[in-house]
Parts: C-alpha cells; structure tokens; sequence
C-alpha cells in the first residue's frame, strides 16, 4: 500500500486510477511544493522487457512535448523499494478537473453546445498536432484519456501507446492497442498505425462530443470491431437538428475508413474547423511581420491568391444565349416588394436539395457563373455592385442577415437546386438583405441535357427581379467566350465549384483536372484555358513548386490566343505576370481588361499594384481611388487604399480609410487588423491591441495572430511573441516572413535560442523559392539578406542586401532591414547610416527603438551626432 508513503522526494496522496500501462497516484513533490501525477509501471509487467521499453518510449515521447493542450511530464524517476526492486515512474502535471467522457455523461443525453464543441475539438487537435509535430502518434485518443480543467483546458493525456516515428516498434504488428469503440480499422485489423490513425479516433471523439454516443457499437469486443471495419455511423444530422452540414462533413472526413480518403494533417483539421467561423483573408490585409533579421518590423501581407481569387470572379463568363425550348419559368405568387434603386448584392451558396456531393460542387459553380454575370453588368448600371463570390466562400456568409453585417449589402440572392430525373430546377430568391425580408421569387426548370439556358434564363430573371434592363450590349459581352459543348461547360461549372476552395491542394487538383476535361472537349474554349491557368497558379501558391508557373502562363496565353477581348483573360494574364515581375507586362493586360469593362473594379486594383510595383505612384494612388469612386460604398477599395498609403508610410492616411472600412462594415475583421497595424506604427500601441482583440473575437486569422504576436515582441514578450507565430503557421506555413518572425523570437526568448537557426533556415529555404518566381522582388531580397546574416553567411548577406538598396534605393523599410543586417554584419558605420535614413524617410523611430538588436547602435554617439545635425538643419 503506497498511500502515505514517501519515494524519493514524492509523498503518494491517493491513487487516482490504473490502466493497462500503469497505475497512477496523486503525490506531493516535497522540494518544489506542488501537487504531481505520478505513473508507475505496474509489477506485473516490470520484468517484461518489451513493456517495460515501451513505458520508457511513453516517457521520452511525452517529455518532448510542450503545449498548453497535453499534460507536462516534469521528470523520469527510478527507485529501489523495500523488497530491493527497481521502480520506475513519471511525475507528470496533475490536473484538476474531469475527464472529457464525465462531461459528457453528464449531460444525460443533452447534446453540448456547438460553440462549445468547437473549442473543445479545436484545443484536442491543437494538442495532437503538437505531438504529430514531433513524429509522436498517440494510437489511443479516446475522451477518457482528455482532462478539462476547471478553467476550461482541454489537456491530451497518456501517451502510454505513443510511437516516435522513425523509432522501434515496440508493438507488433497484428496486436491491436487502445479502446476498441475508438480504434481506427488498420487498428482493428492489426495492421501499421500511422497520424491517420489518431485522426480517426479523434473523429470519434468529435462525434461523441455532438451526440453524447459514439458512432461504433456492439454487445462485445469482436462486434464494436467488425462495425469500425464495415458498418456506417448514423449521420449526426440525424442525432441533433442544429448541426451545420460543414461540421458534418468535418467529422465525416475524419471517419473515413480507406486512411488515404481522410484528413491527412491535424493542420488540415484545425483549418476547417477555423472556416466554421469565417474564412481567410481575400484582400488586402496588414500583417505586423518582423521583415528582417532577429529584428521585428511592420509588414504588410498581400496574399497573391487574394489578388487571383477576385479575378476567378471574372472567369465564369460562360453563356449561350440561344435559349432552347425546353425550359419553363414559374413565378411564385406573392405580394412582392419592389427592389431598391441601389443595388449592393450577394448570391449566396445554393443549396443542393439533391444532397450528392458532386451536386454541392455544381451549385458552387453555379453561384460562381451568376456572380460573374452580374458582375459585368455593373458597367450598365451604375446603382448595381456586387461582391465576389470568393468572398462569400471564404467568409462563410450564408443568410442574408450576416452578408448585411459582414458587406454592407441590402440585397442578397438564394436559391436552391434540384435535379429532377432528366430536369434541374432553381428556385430563386430576392432577399432584402437588412430586414431579411423576401422582395421576389422565381423557379426555372430547364433540361439536364441543356443547362447553358439555364444560366441564361436565371440572369435574366435576377435583372428581372431587380428592375434592371438586360440590354443588347450587355447580350453582347455576356455571349463572349462561351462554349457550344455541354459536356465541356459542364466540367468548366463543376471545376469553378473545386476551386472556390481552393485551400485544400486536392481540390484545387480536381480544378484542374474538370478545365484539362473541358478544353478537350472544346479547344477554343478559352474560358476554361483561363480557368485553367488560374488553377496552376493557385496550386502554386499553395505549394510554392515553380514547375506549376509554366503551366499557369501557358494555359493563360493559350486563352488570350483564343479570345484577347475576354476581361477575364486578361485579369489572369496580368496577375501571373505581376506575381512573376512582368510589370509592363501586366499594364498592359490590366489595361485591356478595362478596355472592355471600364467599371471593373478588379482590374483597377490590379493595375494600381501594376503600377506601384514600378514606382508610378501618382498613377497607383489616383487608380486606386477610381475603383473607388466606382464603388463608393464598398469597403473592399476603402482597404486597398489604405494598404497602398501604409506601404508608402502614410499612416495617418491609411487610417483614415480602414476607419471607412470598418464604419461601413462593422463586422468586419480585415478592417480592425488593418486599423490596429496603423495605430501600432502611429505608436498607439494600447489601441492597436484593441484593434486586434476585436478582430480575432471575430475571425480567428493568420494575419492577426501574426500582427499579436509582433505587438508582443515590440512589448519584449518574446516567448508570447513566438507562440502567437507559431499559431499563425499553423494557418499557412509557407510564409517566409512569419518564419523569420518566429527565428527572431526564439532568438531572444529565454532558453529558446537553439530553435532560432533552423526556423532562420526555413524562411531562407521558402523566400528563396519566391525568388525564383519573382527575381526582381526588393522586399524578398532585403529578408534574405538579414536571414543569412543570422545564420553566419556574410558574403550572401552582403550581396542581398546591396541588391535591395539597388532595386528599391527610396523605400524606407528596406532602409531599415540594410540597417539591421549591417548590424549584425559587424558593419556599424553603414548601420547608422541606414537606420538614419529609413527614420528620416519615415520609417518609426519608436519601433527601432524597442528593437533588442539595435540597443548599442542607438547608443553609439556617431548615431546621436546624427540626430543633431539633423535637428540642426530643420532649425535653419
């Protein structure tokens, strides 16, 4: 009996369970005066040599592991007992609470809240995807083997099956470990175990949490099995009424049984549960990165598949307008209410009444055509805007109450569709989108055999509805581009749904697959060529592979050869030629593309960042302000404005209009990040934590947990700093700056230095491969040479940095990294000189100021001479 006894400098409390690796106790550590769990192996194992090194690899695997979601293992202790026997132990951090399957029952066959479960899988996979980080598999999560504390932190426990990967197998392939109910089918059938593994019991804890059951059962052992092997769950939307179908399908992909077909990344999970409350960023958005060295700076973070995205809009341009016979419209009688004279609209995602998956795609296509459609009839009407389709997506609106909050639109369109044997009918609905209150309503039934009339008819009838006339040259420029095979629009329909969500690399590969099928079809399609070359350059973004470049211009300029008057294929053209430093270039593309459509507002902003990018600046700034004069209550130009005058170091300016931006959308989380990144350059420092805390409340965001975690490490929280980048990968970790962000915090937090090299190298590795693409990029080359003087490479350093100054000789933060990595260069002289000058072309004084790196230059007094003679100069 050990209660009461004392081993080694640990009091044994009580014993709070036993297990088959072990039994534990609650115990005092008597020399740091604090409660431990401790874990011995149980006597009647010990002399099994196998399970013995099997308990050593859970201690060894569980020390390696430091996340606030999985339970701290403090030491590995061996003692002698009185009988002369060794014992080994683990004092682990005790916690107090209940473990996840007590919460649960307790609930007595209510379900848990939604929000709640959400919190709870997101801490789960946040703690697993630590341990898969670090080539651990649990192989035995199950809700017992999860603690909720009394403050509500969820902590992953017991990694008594853990497997390093790379390590000894210490279990034998065909045994089966864990709790059979959450046994993945390789488990069950004892075969290797792998990440996939845990993912699907983390499924069945998911699926637990929603329903308070699990989705395996049976009288006996071989029964729970031979259901995890063959049998299908119950659908939870059968369970619980309020479930969305996106969380759904999350716990249905973590349930697949072939391990290939599920989630393959707890990264992958985490990002979709993230979706559940907004999407990712799409326009212009401030990211507060370090951009230099171990040296922290504002940066800003234009995600180029935003730029592409909004040019998908423009893509689906893809009409027949000689309707058939065939089709019949039927109005629904109601009193309806006229449409507004200002038209801001939203079409929302249709819903697939069908329920089939390939029919989900199709609806997204479909929303994606209509948007488009309507989006070029805004040069005919001037009272008519309309938001993006990506938009929508990404930001996950779908009532008309949250794309009145999140756009600021009155209108919204919805709908459904419904495949009726050889028939597809859509229903249509005008939604007054402030009120919520429905002003018209319309059903189009047309032949599967013929559905091009059916985007033909529907375009019609939302005009219609909207008191808008479709007039000829509207006909005209709506016909262009079109495909007379319906097979092939079809393929282009359903690849525009597959790249709406474009995050996940296998859908942006089916994209690609349905627009190669589509020009096959017809190879004068150009719409699909375009479509196609987009999807390269979005499978590019995503994997930074330089082979898919080639591809994207080749299929961009196949579809300017087929059709150059398209705005769409020259909004392609010119963002592939802007991303790959083709300037002139894409001038010239965006130029054509307004030719066409002078009230394109996406190629406006494509042009100014043309323009930018080769130092006209009068020319960005007034075609940044045309768009938004197109727009003028849309908050989309507002934000491109201000992101234009924060690159130029035009703080107050940008303020200005991220405060548009926010005024007219006030639910609108880029425009609180954007605004808090101004108020920390303008050094309002306890403002912009505001600003950022009000935007995470609303999406949890790569740029914002990036932009926190530079306020931190201007704030001198140098381990908080790192562990807000860290978050930020685990959004997108392809950004090189956040890496280097990351490397500068490890730097200087306490006993992390080691860590700051290889995260140094992998922002060299990842900005590197930018370069390839764009060789002429200043911002790119100025990292580069501060990440190489960290790592010791002077000579690369020194040649990067010369590079910068040449290619951008007047921009004040590329001053300042040539200051830095001078500094670090060994090279004072031509330090001083370079943070003088980024300071007096405005770059903030403050901010350097609290740079750990730059303490002794700005103490030396050839700095402090400086600033004199300058003062001096600005009395006279």
């Amino acid at each position: 009996m050990l209660i009461g006894k004392t081993i080694l400098h640990y009091r044994i409390l009580e014993k709070l369970g036993e297990g088959g690796m072990g039994v534990v106790y609650r115990a005092e550590d008597t020399k740091l005066k604090r409660f431990v769990a401790i874990k011995f192996l149980p006597r009647h194992v010990a002399y099994n040599p196998a399970d013995r090194n099997r308990f050593e690899i859970e201690a060894q695997a569980a020390a390696a592991l430091n996340h606030p979601n999985i339970a701290t293992i403090y030491a590995i202790e061996e003692n002698e007992n009185s009988e002369g026997e060794k014992e080994i132990f683990i004092a682990m951090e005790y916690i107090e609470g209940r473990e996840l399957k007590d919460v649960i029952a307790s609930q007595n066959g209510t379900p848990l809240p939604l929000k709640d479960v959400v919190q709870y899988a997101t801490q789960i996979a946040e703690g697993i995807q630590a341990a898969h980080e670090k080539g651990i598999v649990h192989r035995d999560i199950k809700s017992s083997n999860i603690m909720i504390t009394n403050k509500g932190q969820l902590k992953v426990m017991d990694f008594g099956l853990a497997k390093m990967r790379g390590g000894a197998e210490i279990t034998r392939i065909g045994t089966t470990l864990g709790t059979v109910a959450y046994m993945s089918p390789e488990q069950a059938k004892g075969e290797e175990t792998d990440e996939q593994s845990d993912i699907w019991s983390f499924g069945v804890v998911l699926y637990e949490l929603l329903s308070g059951e699990l989705p395996f059962g049976g009288g006996y052992e071989q029964a729970v099995m031979y259901s995890v092997i063959h049998e299908n769950f119950t659908p939870l939307s059968a369970v619980r009424e309020d479930i969305s179908p996106q969380l759904e399908a999350i716990v249905g992909k973590c349930l697949e049984k072939d391990r290939s077909q599920r989630y393959q990344t707890f990264a992958e999970i985490l990002e979709d549960i993230q979706k559940l409350n907004g999407g990712i960023p799409l326009d212009s958005e401030i990211s507060l990165s370090k951009r230099s060295t171990g040296r922290k700076r504002i940066s800003e973070y234009f995600p180029r598949a935003a730029l592409i995205l909004a040019g998908l809009v423009l893509l689906a341009v893809m009409v027949t307008f000689a309707v058939p016979s065939g089709w019949k419209k039927i109005r629904a009688i109601l009193p309806f209410e006229s449409a507004p004279a200002v038209q801001h609209l939203v079409v929302l995602p249709f819903t697939n009444v069908s329920g089939d998956s390939s029919g989900q795609i199709f609806c997204d296509g479909l929303m994606e055509t209509l948007t488009s459609k309507l989006t070029q009839m805004e040069q005919f009407h001037g009272s008519l805007w309309v938001v993006p389709a990506s938009e929508v997506i990404r930001n996950r609106i779908d009532s008309p109450g949250q794309a009145n909050k999140t756009f600021g639109v009155n209108l919204t369109i919805t709908g459904s569709l419904q495949r009726i044997n050889n028939m597809y009918r859509l229903t249509l609905n005008l939604v007054d989108a402030k009120n919520v209150r429905q002003l018209n309503s319309a059903v189009i039934d047309v032949k599967a055999t013929d559905m091009a009339s059916l985007q033909d008819e529907t375009v019609s009838q939302l005009l219609d509805m909207m008191n808008l006339e479709l007039n000829p040259d509207a006909r005209k420029i709506l016909r262009a581009g079109n495909t007379k095979v319906p097979a092939a629009y079809e393929s282009y329909l359903k690849a525009l749904g597959y790249l709406q969500r474009y995050e996940n690399t296998k859908n942006i590969q089916a994209a690609i697959n349905l627009f190669e099928a589509a020009t096959v079809l017809d190879s004068t399609y150009a719409l699909a060529y375009a479509g196609l070359g987009k999807a390269f350059w979005l499978m590019y973004e995503a994997s930074k592979n330089s082979n898919y470049v080639e591809k994207a211009k080749s299929s961009a300029e196949k579809a300017y050869s087929l059709n150059e008057k398209l705005p769409s294929v020259n909004i392609t053209l010119g963002m592939i030629h802007s991303g790959t430093g083709l300037y002139s270039d894409a001038l010239r593309d965006f130029t054509s593309a307004l030719n066409v459509d002078p009230t394109n507002a996406e190629a406006y902003r494509g042009l100014a960042r043309a323009y930018e990018t080769q130092d006209k600046l009068k020319d960005a700034e007034s075609t940044y302000k045309k768009a938004i004069t197109l727009k003028p209550d849309y908050w989309a130009g507002y934000n491109e404005l201000g992101a234009y005058y924060y690159r130029h170091g035009r703080y107050r300016e940008a303020a200005e209009q991220f405060r548009h931006v926010v005024e007219l959308t006030p639910d609108n989380y880029r425009g609180y990040n954007n605004l808090g990144a101004i108020y920390y350059l303008l050094e309002q420092w306890d403002k912009a934590g505001k600003m950022f805390e009000r935007s995470f409340s609303i999406q949890k965001s790569y740029s914002v947990a990036s932009n926190l975690g530079t306020l931190y490490y201007i704030e001198g929280k140098y381990a908080e700093a790192a562990r807000m980048y860290k978050t930020a990968l685990t959004f997108n970790d392809h950004d090189q700056l956040v890496w280097g962000n990351l490397a500068a915090a490890y730097y200087w937090a306490p006993g992390e230095r080691e860590k700051a090299v290889p995260a140094f190298r992998e922002a060299i590795k990842r900005a590197e491969k930018e370069l390839q693409v764009n060789p002429k990029n200043g911002e790119i080359i100025s990292q580069l040479a501060g990440y190489y003087a960290m790592v010791g490479e002077d000579a690369k350093a020194l040649k990067f940095v010369q590079q910068s100054l040449s290619i951008a000789p007047n921009d004040a933060q590329i001053m300042y990294r040539a200051g830095t990595t001078y500094e670090q260069l060994g090279d004072r002289e031509k330090a001083i000189h370079w943070i003088h000058e980024a300071i007096k072309n405005g770059y903030s004084k403050s901010e350097i100021e609290h740079q750990p790196e730059l303490r002794e230059l700005l103490n030396d007094p050839r700095f402090r001479e400086a600033e004199q003679r300058d003062k001096a100069q600005a009395v006279k």
